[in-house]
């Protein structure tokens, strides 16, 4: 019998050949017989299988004409014992190497050609498949990723277009891009309408330059620090988050506390956070002296609390204030706060803030190096922001040096400038509470509405002060370093520095209660003899807001001392007797 089996790999073989087999039937061993068969004339056959070789024609080139030696070539039947022939499957193998042949029916010669199929055939086409598969994969992975990453490099250069436009510098990493408008508020951070529907009550129309920045880091979860001028909005800034974060009414103890240097700004910060708060059940409490004393905490509910360091140190201590849930806290006039005195305090209210995840940031006009590497020590990770030049003054606010010669000579000046042109309301800030008293009595004869405020003042005299300013119903408000600090006072035209500030910081702290929220304003420095050694740092800040100083004032050296104190002759026009 003969058998003709389709040899369908032919990318193995470069030439065809024939493959025949004889055997007596199932069971009993087969010859291969390497004899050149005739050529196949069966028209059938050959349509059907063009690439059909017999056996011996395969194997003969490299076997002897009697027989393939069992080394190099055998029969492996898929049926029977090794040798034998099987009707239904059979496989060659050669050197060692298999080769799948597939199913086959052998038939005797002259009848229908073997039929079979090629193995790899299929695996080949499942193999491309999946190969391009994974390659449309691939592509269309890349094709995201590109995507993604030109999306996040529009995102950076946009963010970028902003800080520039509004003169906004940052130091840190991975600072989220800053706001647009206040609506992103709602997009980007699914703010409550009606937490933006009273910004646009209060007439906050545009976030500042310090908002757009400020407000993104804090409900990214971010620890800043924060330097920017006078009357840019920080406490907005640094509110609003607050306000979106914390749940209103919740209980489980104080989520948010606010430090303030002065119990005026403390009360201040309260007003503009109960405005903000406006059609919600906040509990926003103020902490005065009679609750740091005699207030029951552990009953009290309580979101956010603003207080001045000292009174929330002797809660905490005293009344057992706990503060382990405060899940924010902001020192606002945070130079102030670090001076020497408050250090330690400010390390005890830190330390009773033991919240793991509480997020710190701390916000000033002024912050100089010194006290933000000793602000660095308590935070994490923290982002600075600087708006405009760090340590500057508004450049809103028109500033002016005037030599008056003399204590006298002072006066003199001031009683002429309001003779000239008095554009009400006009603060006036002195070195201490002793001369702010001495100046309210040269001026109450005159026709001038003065009032003044110092610290031998109670609270509600101190409040009333402040009010009746803010009514209109003072003109002049002679004041201490008291209220230089972060106090807002809408609508001051004029702030005059009757006795030369202490610092550079002081003066750019006295004259930022002018020019607040857009407007103009005007700042006027009387300065004598005495001052002429620490004239140069404040003409330092006067440049770096665009104003001009004369050149022999600017070829003065410039002290290394931060701080002065001038002694000075008391308030008076009345001359010595002497």
């Amino acid at each position: 019998m003969e058998a003709e089996i389709c040899a369908a790999n032919y990318f193995v073989f470069p030439f065809l050949r024939q493959l025949h087999g004889k055997g007596q039937g199932r069971g009993q061993s087969k010859e291969l017989d390497t004899r050149l068969p005739e050529a196949e004339t069966d028209a059938t056959s050959s349509d059907r299988w063009p690439l059909a070789v017999t056996y011996a024609d395969l194997w003969g080139p490299m076997v002897n004409s009697s027989a393939v030696s069992q080394s190099h070539a055998r029969w492996s039947l898929g049926m029977g014992r090794a040798g034998s022939v099987s009707a239904e499957r059979a496989r060659p193998i050669l050197l060692g190497h298999s080769l799948q042949v597939g199913p086959a029916t052998i038939t005797e010669r002259g009848r229908d050609a073997v039929e079979g199929f090629n193995v790899f055939k299929g695996l080949t086409g499942k193999n491309d498949e999946l190969r391009s598969e994974k390659v449309e994969t691939g592509k269309d992975e890349d094709s995201v990723a590109v995507r993604r990453r030109k999306e996040i490099e529009r995102e950076i250069e946009r963010a970028s277009v902003l800080r520039k436009r509004f003169d906004i510098h940052i130091a840190g990493q991975n600072v989220p891009a800053p706001l647009e408008s206040f609506e992103e508020l709602i997009s980007r951070y699914g703010c409550d309408s009606y937490l933006v529907g009273n910004l646009s009550k209060l007439g906050f129309h545009e976030p500042t330059p310090i908002q757009r920045q400020a407000i993104p880091i804090l409900l990214s979860g971010r620890e800043c620090f924060a330097c920017a001028p006078t009357g840019s909005g920080k406490t907005l800034a640094f509110l609003f988050p607050l306000l979106m974060k914390i749940k209103p009414g919740s209980k489980g103890g104080v989520k948010a506390v606010i430090l303030c240097p002065t119990r005026e700004l403390a009360a201040q910060t309260v007003r503009e956070c109960k405005k903000l708060a406006k059609g919600r059940k906040y509990y926003i409490k103020l902490m005065t002296k009679d609750l740091s004393k005699s207030g029951n905490f552990k009953d009290m509910h309580c979101d956010i609390l603003v207080s001045t360091p000292l009174r929330l140190d002797h809660a905490v201590k005293k009344r057992d204030l706990d503060l382990s849930s405060v899940e924010y806290l902001v020192l606002d006039e945070s130079d102030k706060l670090f001076e020497l005195g408050f250090v330690e305090v400010i390390d005890s209210v830190v330390e009773a803030c033991s919240n793991p995840s509480i997020i710190r940031s701390l916000f000033s006009a002024t912050l100089p190096d010194s006290i933000e590497a000793l602000a660095r020590t308590i935070m994490h990770d923290a982002i600075r922001i600087i708006v405009g030049r760090k340590n500057s003054a508004s450049s809103l606010i028109k500033q002016k040096l005037i030599f008056a010669g003399t204590e006298r000579g002072k006066l003199l000046a001031l009683r002429q400038s309001f003779q000239e042109s008095l554009n009400p309301p006009v603060l006036i800030f002195v070195q201490s509470k002793e001369r702010a008293k001495e100046l309210y009595k040269e001026l109450a004869f005159d026709d001038v509405r003065a009032d003044v405020i110092h610290a031998d003042l109670n609270e509600q005299q101190r409040q009333d002060a402040v009010d009746n300013l803010r009514a209109g119903k003072t003109w002049v408000l002679i004041a201490t370093e008291v209220i230089a600090r972060g106090m807002d006072f809408k609508g001051v035209n004029c702030v005059i520095n009757y006795d030369f500030p202490e610092s550079a910081a002081a003066y750019i702290h006295r004259i930022g209660r002018s020019g607040r929220a857009g407007r103009s304003g005007e700042a006027i420095t009387f300065f004598t003899e005495e001052d002429k050694p620490f004239l140069r740092n404040i003409a330092n800040v006067l440049v770096s807001s665009g104003c001009e100083v004369p050149s022999w004032i600017m070829a003065l050296p410039k002290l290394k001392r931060k701080k002065h104190r001038v002694d000075r002759d008391p308030i008076s026009t009345i001359p010595d007797e002497d």
